[in-house]
């Protein structure tokens, strides 16, 4: 026989479902006792038709399930022991120790933690006693009357910091018990005041390709440079010409030499009083040394164990500092040959496929960063729909001629633009 579960802990007056199971009889009947008392009594618990309520007392010994009801007052001795006895042969059966205790105990994790503002934390309550593992999160602490100003917490205990450091910076999360809200758990949290970067962009380049770009770092606690001083951005140690527009985002030039070779370039934020923020790692990665080509049909759809390393794009060749490049298509539609116009409009455009031979196409498509007839266009698939032409149409609108065979493909497909430099 097995009797599962083997131990628990339960809150007084609460529940937990017991599951017996008898192996090499036809007769799977079995008898409960708690501390040897038949089905048990208030002092010790006692066993009740499962899912009762209120609590049915077993009239039967046949039931292989069954609740187990703890006593409003802790027992002696506790734990308490639940027995499941065969009918088959009584001196086989199984049994579970269940803890019985006051109330619910909530403890929160990780209890302590120190964080950047802006940071993210991941915080899990356990609820000891239970079976309702459900919590209320709030954050407690003398600023946090400010809205705001502690920071945030969702309902799965995703704590989000807030912009700046509050004072005093100590401030408490905690969980409280939905199945008894006089009972919670709680964590220290403390929000540091000192610089801390959050992300990098671009974030990834390839060793020696890229002919110097303005690398973008975002974070909290930065000195501004107006009125000034104002923080100074480190690569490997060497200060750079910063310009921070504001308290969560700096800016200064990465060269051609600090991304010549494969490998991390440390990157640090250092504030006017000379502390410095933690250290981010502009990842350089090696290019390839040859492509390899994926090809996908309708009768092989899928390849797997296929590596692709992509890196961000920089802003290599953009003459404003804090411009970024941006080639996504804000809105393409079908381009009119013949009142030579564009009907702009959403995704997506259809292509109708010939049933024989070749059909022309003709669409256009526009970029807040606009397009041109120096970039280079694609239309994923196997190769059978293909751009033959490409025209300049005016105000950063392209206009592209599509040959579609009768052999093509059907199915959706993405259109690819990149630059020549």
């Amino acid at each position: 026989m097995t009797l599962s579960p083997g131990t628990v802990t339960l809150s007084g007056n609460h529940r937990v479902r017991l599951t017996a199971q008898v192996f090499g009889s036809v007769n799977n009947a079995v008898t409960w006792a708690v501390n040897g008392i038949a089905n048990g009594d208030g002092t010790v618990g006692q066993i009740c038709v499962a899912a009762s309520n209120p609590c049915q007392p077993l009239v039967s010994g046949n039931n292989l399930q069954a609740d187990y009801q703890a006593p409003g007052a802790i027992p002696t001795p506790n734990p308490v022991t639940v027995r499941a006895t065969s009918l088959a042969d009584l001196t086989r059966g199984a049994t579970a120790q269940i803890t019985v205790i006051n109330h619910d105990v909530v403890t929160v994790l990780p209890s302590n933690a120190t964080l950047a503002p802006l940071a993210v934390q991941q915080f899990v309550a356990t609820v000891l006693g239970p079976a309702n593992q459900s919590v209320v999160w709030q954050i407690q602490g003398v600023p946090c009357s400010v809205p705001g100003a502690c920071g945030a917490i969702d309902a799965n205990g995703i704590y989000t910091a807030p912009g700046s450091a509050p004072s005093p910076n100590a401030i408490t999360v905690v969980a409280i018990s939905a199945d008894d809200p006089l009972q919670s758990g709680s964590a220290n949290l403390t929000i540091a005041f000192g610089a801390n970067i959050l992300a990098l962009h671009p974030a990834s380049v390839y060793a020696g390709g890229a002919n110097g770009f303005t690398l973008r770092v975002d974070g909290s606690n930065f000195a501004a440079s107006a009125p000034g001083p104002g923080s100074v951005l480190l690569t490997a140690g060497t200060a750079r010409t910063t310009t921070c527009n504001s308290v969560t985002q700096c800016t200064a030039p990465v060269t051609p030499a600090d991304v010549a070779n494969a490998g991390n370039l440390s990157v640090q934020i250092r504030n006017p009083d000379n502390t410095t923020s933690n250290s981010v790692s502009l990842v350089v990665a090696a290019p390839n040394v040859s492509d390899e080509l994926i090809s996908l049909t309708s009768a092989a759809p899928t390849a797997t164990a296929k590596d692709i390393i992509v890196v961000d794009p920089t802003t290599a060749g953009v003459s404003l500092p804090n411009a970024g490049v941006d080639l996504n298509v804000a809105a393409l539609g079908t381009f009119s040959t013949i009142t030579n116009s564009c009907n702009l409009a959403g995704n997506p455009v259809p292509l109708l496929r010939p049933s024989s031979g070749l059909a022309i196409a003709d669409i256009c498509l526009f970029s807040a960063s606009g397009l041109d007839t120096g970039m280079a266009y694609t239309v994923t698939g196997s190769g059978d729909v293909a751009v033959i032409a490409k025209q300049p149409a005016g105000l950063g609108i392209i206009h592209l001629t599509l040959q579609i065979p009768a052999a093509a493909i059907p199915g959706a497909r993405t259109l690819f633009i990149q630059t020549q430099i």
